[in-house]
């Protein structure tokens, strides 16, 4: 059975994912380091 909290992480673990991805590729470095916090927040979370 499917746990819909843990799911809802996993795809806003994705998504930050992606947007630091692009951030990084057009050199938005404060941007970047702010995406970064992020899924450091998130991730100590789980």
């Amino acid at each position: 059975m499917a746990m819909p909290q843990r799911d809802d992480t996993i795809e806003e673990i994705k998504r930050l994912d992606a947007l630091l991805e692009y951030a990084v590729m057009h050199g938005d470095e404060a941007e970047a380091e702010r995406l970064r916090a992020a899924l450091r927040k998130l991730t100590d979370e789980v």
